[in-house]
C-alpha cells in the first residue's frame, strides 16, 4: 500500500503559522510515503515568499514532489514574460516537472501554469502535447504494480459550484492519453476547495487551500490518500481552530479502471453547512 499526502495552495505570505505547524504534526502520524505539493506555494512570487515555502517544504516529515502554480511567478508583467521562473530556480531550487520513485509508486509532476492566456486570464493553465509526451515516458518506465501519480496545480475535474474557474486547458485529450498510460491518480488545487471522482477511470482529487486565509467557501485541508491492487481511499481533513480533523472520505475500487463506490461524510464541509458529497 501507498500513502500519499496532498497539500495545495499554500499562499506564504497569506500563510496560517499556527495550522502550518500543526499540519507538520499531523503528516508526522500520518507517515506518508511521499507529499505531493501541487503548486501556488506563494502568494505573489517574492522572494521571502519562496524561502519560507522551500524552508517549510525541508521540514516535511516525507520526500516531497513540488509543482509551481500561477501565484509563484512574478506579478510584474515583463518579469513574468521574459523571467518567470527564475526566482523559482534561485530559491526553490527544484524542477518545473520533477518525478519521484519510491517503493510502490512512481509520481510525476507537470507543470500546467502559463505566463500568457487568452483574454488576460492568468489564473488559467493547461497542459500540452510535449508535456503528456514526457509524462508518459516517466510511467512506462513504471513496474506494472506500481501506483502512477500526477501532480498539477490546475484542475482535471470541477463540481458545479466551482465550474466558472475552467478546467485546465487540454483536459479532456489529456485524462485520455492519461488512462492510456495507466495512471492512477491525479492530482491539483488552484480553486481553494477539496473533493474527489473518478474521470474515465482515473482518480482526480482535489485540495483546497492548506494553510492560508485565502479561503473560497470553505475551511483550509488536504488529503490522505492511500491507494492498494485494487483499492483507492481519499481521506479528507478540514482545519477545525488549529488542528486538522478528517470529516470526508471518497472510496474507490479497480476493474476496469477506478469507479467510486462511496463517499462517507463524518463532518459539515462547507460554510453553508452541507457536505461536499451531497452538493456534488
Amino acid at each position: 500500500m501507498v500513502v500519499v499526502a496532498h497539500i495545495s495552495d499554500l499562499h506564504f505570505g497569506r500563510e496560517v503559522p499556527a495550522l502550518a505547524a500543526a499540519l507538520i504534526e499531523t503528516l508526522r502520524a500520518i507517515a506518508p510515503d511521499f507529499v505531493a505539493v501541487s503548486g501556488d506555494l506563494t502568494q505573489h512570487g517574492r522572494r521571502a515568499e519562496l524561502a519560507a515555502a522551500r524552508e517549510f517544504i525541508e521540514a516535511l516529515p516525507a520526500p516531497a514532489l513540488v509543482v509551481p502554480g500561477n501565484h509563484d511567478m512574478p506579478k510584474r508583467p515583463w518579469s513574468r514574460f521574459v523571467r518567470p521562473w527564475a526566482r523559482w530556480h534561485a530559491v526553490i531550487e527544484r524542477p518545473l516537472e520533477p518525478t519521484l520513485t519510491g517503493p510502490g509508486y512512481v509520481a510525476a509532476g507537470v507543470n500546467t501554469a502559463r505566463t500568457w492566456r487568452p483574454h488576460f486570464d492568468w489564473s488559467r493553465g493547461r497542459i500540452g502535447d510535449a508535456q503528456l509526451d514526457t509524462i508518459e515516458q516517466t510511467f512506462a518506465a513504471a513496474g506494472p504494480h506500481d501506483v502512477r501519480v500526477l501532480v498539477a496545480h490546475h484542475p482535471f475535474l470541477l463540481g458545479e459550484a466551482e465550474r466558472h474557474r475552467g478546467l485546465v486547458g487540454g483536459a479532456e485529450a489529456a485524462l485520455v492519453r492519461l488512462r492510456r498510460a495507466r495512471v492512477d491518480l491525479v492530482l491539483g488545487g488552484h480553486v481553494h476547495l477539496g473533493y474527489a471522482d473518478a474521470v474515465g477511470g482515473v482518480v482526480v482529487a482535489q485540495s483546497g487551500t492548506t494553510f492560508s486565509d485565502r479561503l473560497k467557501g470553505e475551511p483550509q485541508g488536504f488529503n490522505r490518500i492511500t491507494v492498494a491492487r485494487r483499492r483507492l481511499v481519499v481521506e479528507h481533513y478540514r482545519a477545525v481552530g488549529e488542528r486538522f480533523e478528517r470529516d470526508e472520505i471518497s472510496e474507490f475500487v479497480r476493474n476496469d479502471g477506478w469507479a467510486r463506490t462511496r463517499v462517507t461524510s463524518e463532518a459539515p464541509r462547507t460554510s453553508s453547512g452541507t457536505s461536499r458529497s451531497s452538493a456534488r
